[in-house]
């Protein structure tokens, strides 16, 4: 019998040519329910998990009898129940190192963005105004501090491009791997980076410890003329409080890639503002991103058809 295959969306070509030559068999989604997930997912050998509202939770795990690898299109895990896969003897990994270039590239852009005040500009040019220079300012980055939050694979990333523009880089990570840049002062104390940086940007994957870190009481820490960016997870921030830190002016403004609620609602008051900058949680979705994650995933599936096991599988805690 064919390793048959649950995945909603397709890979890229290379991907999909791996597993079309392996004889794996391609089980798409039928529709957007829990119902049609767990219909789909009942007699798969393998799924491929994307961002979705239908979590990979117990309900799901059990239903999908040959269930032997989970494997996440992406590095965040809160849409899968990992314990409960792995106490079931099921596979669990993702793909860490795949999106990792381009979504630290996509931080530093953000920060570039607002640092050259780029929304309010482009509003102004077209409308006809050309002779701004008097109505905005910019900020130069060799002269700025960068607070980085979260000092992993992307964290560091981001640490390393920063320093090459010339900034000042502190990084906050109560539990620091190795590979953080030597010029990069490592604090335990969030509050130290939060007054301290010209802009702060959040790295932290979402886990209880996580949910809601970043709150008023923060933003009241950060410098007035300050900047937020958050391409990481949504819900590290409160966003209700960042709406009101920007409206009361605790902060200078903001650079968003991802939000409680995606999409973003067309009243929400972040919209609105020419001091925030807002992309469609499209920070890992480069060309080479996806091809590099779409490989990834391919061959963790192969892997574990051939009885082995995933690169990059998550470790039991």
């Amino acid at each position: 019998m064919a390793f048959k295959v649950y995945n909603p969306k397709p890979l890229c070509a290379e991907a999909e040519k791996m597993l079309a030559d392996a004889g794996v068999e391609i089980v798409k989604s039928s529709g957007p329910s829990k119902q049609d997930l767990l219909n789909d997912t009942a007699d798969v050998d393998a799924a491929v998990i994307w961002l979705s509202p239908n979590k990979f939770d117990k309900e799901v795990i059990d239903n999908a009898k040959n269930l032997k690898l989970i494997s996440r299109f992406g590095v965040g895990m809160e849409i899968v129940d990992v314990a409960y896969a792995q106490e079931k003897g099921i596979m669990v990994c993702n793909t860490p190192t795949s999106n990792g270039n381009a979504v630290a590239e996509h931080a530093i852009y953000l920060i570039m963005a607002l640092a050259k005040n780029s929304k309010f500009v482009n509003q102004q040019i077209d409308a006809g105004e050309w002779n701004i220079i008097k109505k905005t300012s910019a900020v130069e980055l060799g002269k700025s501090t960068l607070g980085v939050v979260g000092l992993g694979n992307i964290g560091k990333n981001v640490c390393r491009k920063a320093l090459g523009l010339g900034m000042k880089v502190i990084g906050y990570d109560p539990f620091p791997s190795a590979g953080i840049p030597e010029e990069v002062t490592v604090t335990s104390d969030l509050n130290y980076l939060l007054a301290n940086s010209d802009f702060v940007t959040m790295h932290t994957p979402e886990t209880p410890q996580t949910i809601g870190m970043m709150g008023y009481e923060q933003f009241k820490l950060m410098k007035p003329t300050a900047y937020f960016v958050n391409d990481s997870r949504g819900k590290v921030v409160v966003q209700a409080d960042l709406e009101k830190a920007l409206e009361e002016g605790l902060i200078k403004g903001a650079g968003l890639d991802v939000f409680e609620e995606e999409p973003l609602p067309m009243d929400s008051p972040l919209r609105n503002k020419v001091n925030v900058i807002i992309t469609p949680h499209y920070a890992g979705f480069t060309n080479g991103a996806v091809i590099n994650t779409g490989l990834d995933v391919a061959q963790s599936i192969l892997d574990v058809m051939n009885g082995g096991r995933p690169k990059y599988e998550i470790k039991k805690k």
